[in-house]
């Protein structure tokens, strides 16, 4: 993910973070990752800003296109939205007080066709 304060597993946005996010196969059909792409859930009030990954959200619309987006990071972000093609949870079990209180969310795929 982006480079966060420094935390674990961060890179600094652009190509680095980019060359990660090309080893994600094209045939994806669930996608997990820890933080959102941009626009997406990704809102944080006390800073007034977006923060979630471009490099990631480019990945996610331009070529993977997964059914299904699940990621968390962003507490305040928690909930679930689609851009007609992938749907995108924010499941962060947390409120942006790290109270765990978010309900899970349940979500149904329909079984591939095996024909």
């Amino acid at each position: 993910e982006p480079w966060y304060y420094g935390w674990g597993f961060n890179l600094p946005r652009g190509q680095a973070l980019l060359d990660k996010w090309n080893q994600i196969p094209d045939s994806t059909d669930i996608l997990v990752t820890h933080c959102p792409p941009l626009g997406f859930l990704d809102w944080v009030p006390k800073k007034m800003q977006r923060v979630g990954c471009m490099e990631l959200l480019n990945t996610v619309q331009r070529r993977v296109q997964p059914k299904l987006h699940v990621f968390g990071h962003i507490h305040e972000g928690y909930g679930m939205m689609t851009d007609g093609t992938t749907h995108f949870v924010n499941a962060s079990a947390c409120t942006v007080n790290f109270q765990p209180m978010n309900p899970p969310i349940v979500f149904d795929l329909p079984n591939p066709r095996t024909t």
